[in-house]
Protein backbone atom coordinates (compact mmCIF):
# COMPACT_ATOMS: atom_id res chain seq x y z
CA UNK A 1 0.00 0.00 0.00
CA UNK A 2 1.25 3.44 -0.69
CA UNK A 3 1.60 5.39 2.16
CA UNK A 4 0.57 9.51 1.42
CA UNK A 5 3.57 10.94 -0.52
CA UNK A 6 3.95 14.14 1.10
CA UNK A 7 3.61 12.57 4.36
CA UNK A 8 6.55 9.72 3.66
CA UNK A 9 8.76 13.10 2.55
CA UNK A 10 8.04 14.54 5.58
CA UNK A 11 9.00 11.43 8.07
CA UNK A 12 12.18 11.09 5.93
CA UNK A 13 13.72 14.85 5.89
CA UNK A 14 12.79 14.43 9.72
CA UNK A 15 15.16 11.18 9.57
CA UNK A 16 17.70 13.30 8.08
CA UNK A 17 17.69 15.68 10.28
CA UNK A 18 17.35 13.69 13.41
CA UNK A 19 20.14 14.23 15.72
CA UNK A 20 19.65 11.45 18.12
CA UNK A 21 21.40 8.29 16.65
CA UNK A 22 18.96 6.09 19.16
CA UNK A 23 16.08 7.92 17.65
CA UNK A 24 17.72 7.55 14.04
CA UNK A 25 18.04 3.60 14.13
CA UNK A 26 14.30 3.58 15.11
CA UNK A 27 13.27 5.64 12.27
CA UNK A 28 15.15 3.54 10.04
CA UNK A 29 13.92 0.34 11.07
CA UNK A 30 10.48 1.64 10.74
CA UNK A 31 10.64 3.17 7.76
CA UNK A 32 13.34 1.11 5.53
CA UNK A 33 13.07 -2.98 4.69
CA UNK A 34 15.92 -4.66 6.39
CA UNK A 35 17.63 -5.62 2.94
CA UNK A 36 17.39 -1.53 1.79
CA UNK A 37 19.40 -0.24 -0.65
CA UNK A 38 20.25 3.55 -0.68
CA UNK A 39 22.01 4.56 -3.84
CA UNK A 40 23.81 7.78 -3.44
CA UNK A 41 25.55 10.30 -6.02
CA UNK A 42 29.49 9.20 -6.40
CA UNK A 43 29.34 6.15 -3.90
CA UNK A 44 28.52 2.51 -3.85
CA UNK A 45 25.41 1.30 -3.05
CA UNK A 46 24.75 1.53 0.72
CA UNK A 47 23.00 -2.01 1.66
CA UNK A 48 20.72 -2.66 4.90
CA UNK A 49 20.10 -0.91 7.95
CA UNK A 50 23.66 -0.76 9.73
CA UNK A 51 25.45 1.04 6.40
CA UNK A 52 22.09 3.51 6.14
CA UNK A 53 22.76 4.23 10.11
CA UNK A 54 26.50 4.71 9.21
CA UNK A 55 25.73 7.07 6.34
CA UNK A 56 22.99 8.86 8.50
CA UNK A 57 26.06 9.25 11.05
CA UNK A 58 28.38 10.70 8.30
CA UNK A 59 26.02 13.30 7.43
CA UNK A 60 25.87 14.37 10.72
CA UNK A 61 29.19 14.90 11.16
CA UNK A 62 30.27 16.20 8.09
CA UNK A 63 26.95 18.92 7.24
CA UNK A 64 25.79 19.57 10.80
CA UNK A 65 28.82 21.56 12.40
CA UNK A 66 27.97 23.56 9.90
CA UNK A 67 24.36 24.30 10.73
CA UNK A 68 22.85 23.14 7.64
CA UNK A 69 19.45 21.28 7.54
CA UNK A 70 17.35 19.45 5.31
CA UNK A 71 13.49 20.77 4.40
CA UNK A 72 10.52 19.42 2.04
CA UNK A 73 9.92 20.73 -1.30
CA UNK A 74 6.21 19.63 -0.15
CA UNK A 75 6.06 18.43 -4.56
CA UNK A 76 6.07 14.47 -3.30
CA UNK A 77 4.14 12.26 -6.10
CA UNK A 78 3.74 8.76 -6.30
CA UNK A 79 1.96 5.98 -8.39
CA UNK A 80 2.05 2.21 -7.57
CA UNK A 81 5.15 1.38 -5.30
CA UNK A 82 7.20 4.26 -6.38
CA UNK A 83 7.23 8.04 -4.90
CA UNK A 84 9.67 10.92 -5.75
CA UNK A 85 10.40 14.14 -4.30
CA UNK A 86 12.57 16.95 -4.32
CA UNK A 87 14.62 18.73 -1.15
CA UNK A 88 16.88 21.20 -0.28
CA UNK A 89 19.58 21.53 2.28
CA UNK A 90 19.44 24.93 3.81
CA UNK A 91 21.93 27.17 6.17
CA UNK A 92 19.33 26.85 9.28
CA UNK A 93 20.30 30.24 10.22
CA UNK A 94 19.59 32.35 7.16
CA UNK A 95 17.37 29.55 5.06
CA UNK A 96 19.82 30.52 2.43
CA UNK A 97 20.04 26.56 0.16
CA UNK A 98 23.20 25.06 0.09
CA UNK A 99 22.18 21.78 -1.80
CA UNK A 100 19.29 20.63 -3.47
CA UNK A 101 18.38 16.85 -4.79
CA UNK A 102 16.06 14.51 -5.55
CA UNK A 103 15.08 10.72 -4.25
CA UNK A 104 12.84 8.27 -5.89
CA UNK A 105 12.01 5.84 -3.82
CA UNK A 106 10.59 2.59 -4.18
CA UNK A 107 8.67 0.47 -1.52
CA UNK A 108 7.97 -3.01 -0.42
CA UNK A 109 4.61 -4.35 0.29
CA UNK A 110 4.56 -3.08 3.73
CA UNK A 111 5.01 0.52 2.66
CA UNK A 112 8.90 0.51 3.85
CA UNK A 113 11.42 1.96 1.79
CA UNK A 114 12.92 -0.94 -0.48
CA UNK A 115 15.54 1.23 -2.69
CA UNK A 116 16.19 4.86 -2.16
CA UNK A 117 18.32 6.67 -5.47
CA UNK A 118 19.27 9.88 -4.67
CA UNK A 119 19.84 12.72 -6.98
CA UNK A 120 22.29 15.69 -6.55
CA UNK A 121 20.64 19.15 -8.28
CA UNK A 122 23.30 21.39 -6.57
CA UNK A 123 26.08 20.63 -4.58
CA UNK A 124 26.87 22.67 -1.36
CA UNK A 125 29.36 25.82 -2.94
CA UNK A 126 31.69 25.50 -0.62
CA UNK A 127 32.36 22.34 -0.55
CA UNK A 128 34.77 20.21 -3.63
CA UNK A 129 34.90 16.09 -3.24
CA UNK A 130 38.02 14.86 -2.41
CA UNK A 131 36.44 11.21 -2.78
CA UNK A 132 39.14 9.44 -4.81
CA UNK A 133 36.76 8.32 -8.00
CA UNK A 134 38.22 6.97 -11.19
CA UNK A 135 36.44 8.11 -14.41
CA UNK A 136 34.58 4.97 -14.94
CA UNK A 137 32.61 5.85 -11.31
CA UNK A 138 34.13 2.94 -9.36
CA UNK A 139 34.85 3.66 -5.60
CA UNK A 140 39.08 3.94 -4.36
CA UNK A 141 38.53 5.38 -1.35
CA UNK A 142 36.02 7.05 1.25
CA UNK A 143 33.86 9.64 -0.49
CA UNK A 144 34.44 13.13 1.97
CA UNK A 145 33.37 16.65 1.12
CA UNK A 146 36.07 19.07 2.20
CA UNK A 147 35.12 22.84 2.30
CA UNK A 148 36.91 24.69 -0.31
CA UNK A 149 40.23 26.05 0.91
CA UNK A 150 40.72 22.92 3.02
CA UNK A 151 44.10 21.41 3.62
CA UNK A 152 44.70 17.70 3.63
CA UNK A 153 42.80 14.72 2.10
Amino acid sequence: MLPRPNELLARYVALWNEKDPRRRRDMVHAMYAPDCVYVFYRKDPIRGHAALLDQLAYTHEVYGPMGYEFRSSHNATGHHDVVRFNWVMVTAATGEMEMSGQDILVLAEDGRIQADYQFHDRMPSSFVYNDGYEEHGVAVRHARPTRTGATGP
